[in-house]
């Protein structure tokens, strides 16, 4: 078996407009490096039959395995499948197994099922359950050039059931130990120094950090099998988890809610939702999930001070003297919240998203959070998020749920 190097070829002149984000290059990348492949290179590429060309051409000379995503389909600008089989000297045929389970699926009418099954003779055939554009193999002594469909759930299909065991059987894995480890509300700029100082004790590990609005994740990793190193790395990510353990979370892919999801359900705790600023992100960001109905209650948007005082029953004393973002007002929030709900936890959001609205004591950015338990004094946190509206908001909501976090778990 042999060592890859790996590159990527995204195909799409909607890509390089910034019509469509390229998050297939991403995935399949993700997807590689957890299987023990990783990436050298990623190039995005237009529908244009003469730079398409050129993009394999170079990238072959380049690396071992070529994987492209996308221009598979039946219209005028899916031109992949004929340039691939072009470079690999390959005609076409007629295959009437594709067709006869192209057809079933979509009825004998549709005209384009006959392009889609006409498919490069030299070429190894990747079927395509979820759509009409069937994947492909092409090798050769010196390259393999692997063709998926650009839609998504497709290519994440194909990528999963048959590119990984193929590559698994032809090519050697590289053996990474890595660990993640999420923070909520902590900066890149005050980790950093924790992770240079762990970088000089255990130099044969290697960290990335991976900032987002409210969330930092850390990578750490080390090359091959070494049972010294990764009993190194057990104690630097202990290390690190220890000094922030006040912002730290548990998630497989770095999302603050799968850990809320599994708290309260472990715990048997329902939750109920107050917000204003952020206007239904953080319902939605737990409801993305599937299971939040075991625990969460719902949301009660209330975004005009009277909202706030018809609904939360915030009194309009406090509205007027504190002003809608105030740890008092958020405080009456939470509490008129559970009152309403009667669910075991209650979170409140009231801030300044922006870009207006924000004043010199209370700036664009100042959001105040509050949490209450069912029979316990609430209490209240001020965050300073900066950025734009959405950045804002984001940062909101990654924030506000690892304080829910840390009140939920003492």
């Amino acid at each position: 078996m042999k060592k890859s190097s790996i590159e990527i070829i995204s195909i799409g002149t909607e890509l390089l407009k910034g019509r469509i984000v390229n998050t297939n290059g991403a995935e399949i990348s993700r997807t590689l490096m957890m299987n023990g492949f990783p990436t050298s290179r990623h190039t995005v590429v237009s529908d244009e039959p003469a730079q398409l060309k050129a993009a394999f051409i170079e990238s072959m000379k380049r690396s071992q395995v070529v994987i492209t995503t996308g221009g598979l389909g039946p219209t005028c600008d899916d031109l992949t499948r004929p340039i691939a089989a072009a470079l690999f000297d390959s005609d076409f045929y007629l295959d009437e197994t594709i067709l006869k389970d192209l057809q079933k699926r979509y009825g004998p009418n549709v005209i384009s099922l006959e392009d889609q099954a006409t498919q490069p003779k030299n070429a190894i055939i990747l079927k395509n359950d979820l759509g009409t554009a069937p994947g492909l193999i092409f090798h050769n002594e010196k390259n393999t050039l692997i063709l998926m469909p650009g839609v998504s759930k497709e290519m994440r299909a194909i990528l999963q059931s048959q590119v990984i065991p193929y590559l698994l059987k032809n090519f050697t894995q590289e053996h990474y130990d890595r660990r993640h480890l999420h923070f909520f509300n902590l900066s890149e700029t005050l980790i950093d120094p924790s992770m240079r100082e762990l970088q000089r004790q255990f130099p044969g590990i290697e960290f990335g950090i991976y900032p987002s609005h409210g969330i930092v994740s850390v990578e750490a990793m080390v090359r091959g099998k070494n049972k010294d190193l990764s009993e190194q790395l057990s104690e630097a990510c202990q290390s690190l988890k220890t000094r922030f353990i006040d912002h730290y979370f548990e998630s497989e892919n770095g999302k603050i809610e799968e850990e809320i999801h599994r708290i309260f359900i472990e715990n048997h705790l329902t939750l109920s939702l107050a917000e204003s600023c952020t206007g239904g992100s953080i319902a939605s960001r737990l409801t993305q999930k599937a299971g939040a109905s075991a625990f969460f209650l719902g949301s009660l948007v209330c975004y005009s001070n009277e909202m706030k005082h018809e609904i939360l029953r915030v009194p309009k004393d406090i509205l007027s003297q504190y002003g809608a973002v105030s740890e008092q007002t958020v405080l009456s929030m939470v509490t008129g919240l559970l009152k309403v709900t009667q669910s075991d936890f209650g979170l409140a959001v009231s801030g300044v998203a922006g870009p207006t609205g924000g004043t010199e004591r209370t700036p664009v950015g100042t959001v105040w959070v509050g949490v209450g338990k069912k029979g316990a004094k609430p209490f209240a946190k001020c965050l300073h998020a900066t950025g734009n509206r959405e950045m804002v908001i984001e940062y909101t909501v990654n924030c506000a749920l690892g304080i829910l976090r840390n009140a939920v778990l003492g």
